[in-house]
């Protein structure tokens, strides 16, 4: 059972690899807590974003248990979302695309396009094909659509790669304001200080398997594994599948 303090549980989860004779996914026991921003990190392949997808529900060829407590029958709150790294969107304009979650998703609180056009600073873009837009455009529609389902539980993969320092101020802020308002982010980065200003807990995934799980501070400052020290250096670490 999941306990009321743990909105995601995972239990004895494994995901095998259909080509190859070896497990993607390892993990005897993982849990989320509510109300706060856990952050993934590991290396390329490690598997982050593949947990991701299997907390979303994409990924059903799995063995374990992945419990999730919504304590709540609103139907809102029982969704997740996911942004993925590389988004996709319809083929319509910005604001085009907006609307159409919006209407999918129509709850009491009310909020327009122009809303949100205005707090992803979106506006100027708002009839521009939503394909046309810019790499930082795009990763700030991405979020803004995310966020717009009004999941309980938004999933981020690598939301401000390869950003420019305005996109990754802008979606830091708004991350930051969706924990406030009762989110839970889970979100995976590469870019070890953006790990610092957001995450309160770290998860590190090397090989499929979690190594460590700990509250960010004891996480960058008392880690005694190698492998996530020599991460945190910069140092090259990879798989050794």
């Amino acid at each position: 059972m999941v306990e009321m303090n743990d909105l995601i549980k995972i239990k004895n989860l494994f995901l095998v690899s259909n080509t190859e004779n070896r497990n993607l996914i390892d993990i005897s026991n993982l849990q989320f807590d509510n109300n706060s921003i856990s952050v993934i990190m590991g290396p390329n392949g490690a598997g982050k974003t593949l947990l991701l997808n299997l907390i979303q529900g994409l990924i059903l060829s799995y063995t374990g248990d992945i419990e999730i407590n919504y304590n709540s029958k609103n139907e809102d709150e029982r969704k997740i979302s996911i942004m993925m790294q590389k988004p996709s969107f319809l083929r319509r304009t910005t604001q085009q695309n907006i609307k159409f979650i919006l209407e999918l998703n129509k709850d009491k609180r009310n909020i327009s396009c122009l809303d949100v056009l205005e707090r992803f600073d979106l506006h100027s873009q708002k009839n521009i094909l939503a394909n046309k837009l810019s790499g930082g455009e795009k990763q700030r529609l991405s979020l803004a659509l995310a966020i717009s389902t009004n999941a309980k539980i938004l999933l981020l993969d690598e939301p401000t790669a390869n950003a420019d320092p305005y996109t990754t101020f802008k979606i830091e802020q708004i991350i930051k304001e969706e924990a406030v308002a009762g989110k839970k982010i889970i979100l995976v980065t590469h870019n070890i200080t953006q790990a610092k200003r957001l995450g309160q807990d770290i998860v590190f995934i090397y090989e499929g398997k979690v190594l460590e799980h700990q509250k960010a501070s004891k996480f960058f400052n008392h880690s005694k594994i190698k492998e996530i020290n020599q991460f945190l250096k910069g140092e090259i670490i990879y798989n050794h599948f």
